[in-house]
């Protein structure tokens, strides 16, 4: 029977509960939480190693940064999703949907299933579909919180997760399920007639425990007018938020901006405490957090320009006044490479270099490039292969259009300079010496018809050198704009 569970060992699982949450930690704040793992509150903050791409993120990248990212782990930094989520936690950015594959239906159904397998007694059966079916709410808010009849579903997985637990003898789980949905539908108890004694029993061990803790406050702004704030599923507030009488625990957040993928966040509430989540909206929206990669995605070569100012903030926000390394894909002269800067608090550029990548001719040379470009962005020692750029990001095609830079640059120049040096024999011949035609009348073109025909010489020849030097592999020009200057370099050989 499940009276006997919930009246001695339901009741001390409570009370153990409710003294961790109250007790967990100090003040908490999305941006200045104590770590995730308490284990790490003593352990000196490691360099978070980010990657940066324009446009998608091409689906070589993991392939070809590993040695990079590999190398950076062995020499102490969070160069890896799952060392990075281990610092920051739910304060991470994530997408609004984790998994793109499914839809709410898929998601939602597992509720009626897993409940109807816990009725027929198997129980083991029932908390397998019920649990998996509740980590995927938790990971896609974005798919579900946009119909509110999705919020019975996830209620009625919860009623049946606990159920489950507590007939396995799973206490403490049961307890916090329980406690979970307490916590998301406050005003909707559990009835007897919805979901049978036993339900209504658990309900009522568990709520009793809950109305003897603390209380909290939750109040999230969003830098974003159009954005819409759910907790838990539902709709709080437009680009504000402040909840009061919160029982303690952690509380979903999921931003949602139209014509975006919204992003959703984990909040611990602690009792007597306020907790507060700010969205810098133009830097999280650029940022995606994922199982496989962590990094930012912008839009344009431009937008990438936003990239000191955003890593400086994430230095401030995640890395308690350490650095913070930012790594990726570029194309350079049409030949792929790999770039990595360092920033500091104020998105200052500490060092930065590239490599440029062989590919498949030379995949051994290139695993020694992008580890010494680890070892650079480690201790500054730039290696064989490794070029140093000082104070500025190099400025590139869209990784996704290979060839595309080295194509355009040299078409345009010799196209520019052919023009410019026909306009200039125009100009030039239809010069007129003065009282050719009139007196004070006359057409006094050759000056310029010589300057805009030099340009054009110019311009043309430096196309057709461009050109012509299209086929090394052995060099590449670079082209950057830093906080503080401009660059002009070359790097390999001439």
């Amino acid at each position: 029977m499940l009276r006997p569970i919930i009246t001695s060992r339901v009741g001390a699982g409570v009370l153990a509960l409710a003294g961790s949450l109250t007790t967990a930690h100090g003040p908490a704040s999305a941006q200045q939480a104590a770590p995730p793992d308490p284990a790490l509150a003593s352990v000196a903050r490691p360099t978070i190693v980010l990657e940066s791409y324009v446009g998608q993120r091409p689906s070589n990248a993991g392939a070809i940064m590993a040695p990079l990212l590999d190398e950076l782990e062995a020499r102490g930094f969070a160069a890896r999703p799952a060392p990075i989520m281990r610092w920051i936690g739910g304060r991470a950015p994530r997408p609004g949907a984790l998994d793109k594959d499914k839809t709410a239906a898929e998601i939602t159904q597992p509720a009626d299933t897993g409940y109807e397998a816990y009725t027929r007694g198997r129980f083991a059966d029932a908390q397998a579909v019920l649990q998996q079916a509740l980590d995927l709410v938790h990971r896609n808010p974005a798919l579900l919180a946009l119909d509110t009849t999705n919020l019975n579903a996830t209620f009625k997985i919860l009623v049946g997760l606990a159920l489950c637990q507590a007939k396995l003898g799973d206490t403490t789980g049961s307890v916090a399920t329980m406690v979970e949905l307490i916590r998301t539908f406050r005003g909707q108890p559990i009835t007897r007639a919805d979901y049978g004694p036993e339900a209504e029993q658990l309900y009522r061990a568990v709520w009793k425990q809950v109305r003897a803790m603390g209380r909290g406050q939750l109040a999230i702004t969003v830098d974003s007018d159009q954005a819409v704030i759910f907790v838990d599923g539902q709709i709080r507030g437009l680009a504000r938020a402040t909840l009061d009488d919160l029982i303690p625990g952690v509380y979903r957040v999921f931003v949602q901006v139209p014509a975006t993928a919204g992003r959703q966040y984990e909040l611990e509430v602690i009792a007597n405490q306020r907790t507060s989540l700010h969205v810098d909206w133009e830097l999280d929206s650029s940022l995606w957090v994922t199982e496989s990669w962590i990094g930012f995605v912008f839009a344009t070569e431009a937008e990438r320009a936003k990239q000191p100012g955003f890593a400086g903030k994430l230095a401030r926000r995640w890395s308690d006044g350490e650095l913070i390394a930012v790594v990726g894909m570029v194309l350079l002269h049409g030949q792929p490479g790999v770039t990595g800067h360092l920033y500091d608090l104020g998105g200052n550029v500490v060092r930065s270099a590239v490599v440029l990548l062989d590919g498949a001719d030379g995949a051994g040379a290139d695993q020694v490039k992008l580890r010494s470009l680890a070892r650079f962005l480690d201790d500054g020692i730039a290696g064989d292969g490794v070029s140093e750029v000082q104070d500025a990001a190099p400025v590139v095609g869209r990784s996704r259009t290979p060839g595309m830079v080295s194509q355009l640059v040299p078409e345009l120049l010799v196209s520019a300079g052919t023009a410019a040096m026909v306009a200039g024999g125009l100009l030039y011949a239809i010069d007129q010496d003065p009282g050719s035609m009139s007196p004070y009348l006359y057409r006094n073109t050759a000056s310029a018809g010589i300057a805009v025909g030099s340009v054009g010489i110019a311009a043309a020849s430096m196309g057709l050198w461009v050109w012509a030097a299209r086929c090394s592999r052995s060099s590449a020009p670079l082209f950057g704009i830093g906080p503080s200057g401009g660059f002009i370099g070359w790097a390999g050989s001439l």
